[in-house]
């Protein structure tokens, strides 16, 4: 093919299966971790790492700290991004250290880079505190959607009797409060007008 798009010794549908499988993989690893938590803190530590590389270059650069500990943050937020994604279990931890990082870089690292790599950090932080593994199996009542409720609802009406039914209807009336009688209400104005 132009442009070297086969492979040499791939069918191009051969290649298209194992392009789908590669998605897939990718899909499924995507799932099993807090993906989108770990790439905003990546993104807000490149954006803090990249930041005063660019000010070098400006006339005027706001510059509150030791320059030191604007790389430093970056760097642990970057660091934090990835573990994030190769050990979800600590998602907790590095969730909270993106955070307190991110609140950090306001005062170290130009305003949190210019605000946008603070923003970033808070919002991958939350993320990744708040990801939770997708570990219920699909049958249960709580994944249920609309169609299922209504379909078990049915399903639970057809297999109860009408005796049942009519049972619990009578034990209902049987609790109720009656009804006060006419003689016993109390009259207001309007109805006293009227009579009258």
């Amino acid at each position: 093919m132009l442009l070297g798009r086969s492979r040499p010794g791939l069918p191009d549908g051969d290649r298209v299966r194992s392009r789908g499988r590669r998605r897939k993989a990718l899909r499924s690893w995507r799932r099993s971790r807090p993906f989108w938590g770990g790439l905003f803190i990546v993104a807000a530590g490149a954006e803090l790492l990249w930041l005063p590389f660019a000010l070098d270059a400006l006339s005027a650069a706001i510059t509150f700290g030791a320059v030191g500990a604007s790389y430093l943050i970056a760097l642990i937020m970057m660091v934090a991004g990835i573990l994030v994604w190769l050990q979800p279990a600590q998602r907790i931890f590095l969730g909270l250290v993106a955070v307190v990082l991110s609140m950090a870089s306001f005062v170290y690292s130009n305003l949190g880079g210019l605000l946008a790599g603070m923003i970033l950090g808070l919002l991958g932080g939350t993320l990744a505190m708040a990801w939770a593994p997708d570990n219920r199996p699909g049958n249960r009542l709580d994944t249920a959607g609309v169609r299922s409720t209504l379909t078990a609802a049915r399903t639970f009406a057809s297999r109860v009797s009408a005796t049942t039914w009519t049972a619990t209807a009578a034990l209902g009336r049987r609790f109720r409060r009656p009804a006060a009688p006419a003689s016993a209400r109390v009259e207001t104005g309007k109805t006293r007008e009227r009579a009258g």
